[in-house]
């Protein structure tokens, strides 16, 4: 089911498997496999693919005819509703981000979010404290 909805969702879109491939950071072969059932997507590509299209992982599985029939966790927007675009490229960034993560060793990759989650924190908590100042 996984396959064709995949096929469907892309051909709306005016997508080729390979400028699919590139958003998912895969190859055209691997989105071939999947459209043709040759292969299963690792949970991580079903998740990918899910928020590039604004779509439930249940309605990739044929678990239901409705393409998104609920809110994400943590979501602000309505689930018939997109966000804007610049949440949107970042939700397609960091589904690249996810999608290559889970090919790298586990701990090395929990040890580089949590450095990098550290180190983005530290400077945005410095940005807000010099505007704040500037704006006194």
């Amino acid at each position: 089911m996984i396959g064709e909805r995949l096929a469907d969702l892309r051909n709306s879109r005016g997508m080729t498997q390979e400028e699919l491939a590139k958003v998912l950071n895969l190859t055209k072969h691997n989105i071939s496999a999947y459209e043709c059932g040759r292969n299963e997507a690792p949970d991580s590509v079903k998740t990918a693919i899910a928020i590039h299209f604004n779509v439930s992982v249940d309605y990739l599985l044929g678990l239901t005819d409705q393409p998104n029939p609920y809110e994400r966790a943590g979501s602000r927007f309505p689930a018939d509703k997109k966000p804007p675009a610049e949440i949107q490229e970042l939700l397609q960034c960091l589904s690249r981000v996810l999608t290559f993560a889970a090919s790298m060793d586990s701990d090395f990759v929990t040890d580089e979010i949590r450095r990098f989650a550290g180190k983005t924190a530290s400077e945005n908590k410095k940005t807000c404290t010099n505007s704040n100042q500037k704006n006194k």
